[in-house]
């Protein structure tokens, strides 16, 4: 019994698990009595007495994109319960906030954090420079150093998805199809587009530069791409993003077109908020609670002294309502 199971077994969440079995103060007396009775009648071991909890910090370089906040938010949100549950202690906090005289490897040092987690960067943060002269071990989301041994990585397989989002418009029949790419400055950004140049050819399809449109991950970039579309003749349109993908789809319907009749559109991401609308998009699926797990597990595994791993994680495409058939 593990105490993920305990907190799907009992309906909390495994922070509050964790705190019980840990004894913690800040937590009601009925509630972890609760959890500890059930645990020792389903035979986890209680601890007697509480350990020394490590800290690790998960750090955002910035915070200025909904799409990416919305992304970065799940992925952080399940590295801090496994964290929690394996008697770890974890502090967000944010460079934007920051002086400009700004020292990652001091800034962990100076507050006993034992290893980080740093998510939103991109080529031109303030930070990227200052990765390599760390101490502490670290994971990236989305960008990686080869050859550093206290530097891991965790993130989706970009281009492949990519990849595979063409080779599912070409078997509907599509072999127009236009791109919309996110920030330039973004190791994911180039990593799409590379999927994109590459699922092209090996579907056999022309190369047409004039059918990318530079994005920046916003809701408002994919409004302001479907308007560039509209004047070309794509039958369908790649999103680097679902929040991109969202504003293709309104974009097109202030010029007059529909979704996925006139247009098709594939994001990527497959958010929780799709829920809860009305796009009934088909996108590339990102498995947000494993990159949040595997980071953890790379930052436990570098402090039991084994070499940083570079992960990617497979995603899926999750087929819904704006893609049209066209053969």
């Amino acid at each position: 019994m593990t105490i993920k199971e305990i907190s799907e077994a009992l309906n909390v969440s495994i922070s509050t698990v964790s705190k019980a079995l840990n004894d913690a103060t800040d937590i009601a007396d009925d509630t972890k009595a609760k959890i500890r009775e059930y645990a020792e009648s389903v035979g986890y071991h209680l601890k007697t007495k509480k350990q020394p909890l490590k800290r690790i910090c998960a750090i955002y370089e910035r915070v200025d994109s909904d799409t990416r906040n919305n992304v970065l938010y799940h992925v952080v949100a399940s590295f801090s319960d496994v964290a929690i549950a394996n008697n770890f202690e974890v502090m967000i906090d944010y460079v934007v906030a920051k002086p400009s005289d700004f020292n990652l490897n001091d800034y962990l040092v100076q507050n006993n954090f034992c290893a980080a987690f740093i998510v939103g960067m991109n080529f031109k943060s303030r930070i990227y420079k200052q990765i390599k002269q760390t101490t502490v071990p670290l994971v990236l989301l989305d960008n990686r150093f080869s050859d550093m041994p206290l530097i891991a990585s965790v993130s989706s397989e970009n281009t492949g998805a990519i990849v595979s989002a063409i080779k599912y418009l070409a078997k509907k029949g599509h072999a127009k199809i236009g791109f919309v790419m996110g920030e330039k400055d973004s190791q994911v950004s180039a990593e799409r587009l590379a999927g994109y140049i590459s699922g092209l050819a090996r579907s056999g399809i022309e190369f047409n530069h004039d059918y990318i449109y530079y994005g920046d991950f916003t809701k408002t970039s994919g409004e302001e791409a479907a308007e560039y579309f509209s004047d070309t003749d794509v039958t369908a349109v790649i999103s680097s993003s679902d929040i991109m993908a969202m504003g293709l789809i309104d974009g097109f319907k202030a010029c007059g077109k529909s979704v996925p009749d006139d247009v098709s559109v594939i994001g990527f991401d497959d958010l929780n908020l799709l829920k809860f609308t009305s796009y009934d998009l088909t996108t590339m699926k990102q498995d947000f609670n494993r990159l949040g797990e595997e980071a953890f597990r790379q930052i436990a595994d570098m402090l039991e002294g084994r070499v940083a791993q570079q992960v990617m994680l497979d995603c899926k495409l999750i087929e819904r309502g704006s893609v049209k058939q066209l053969n």
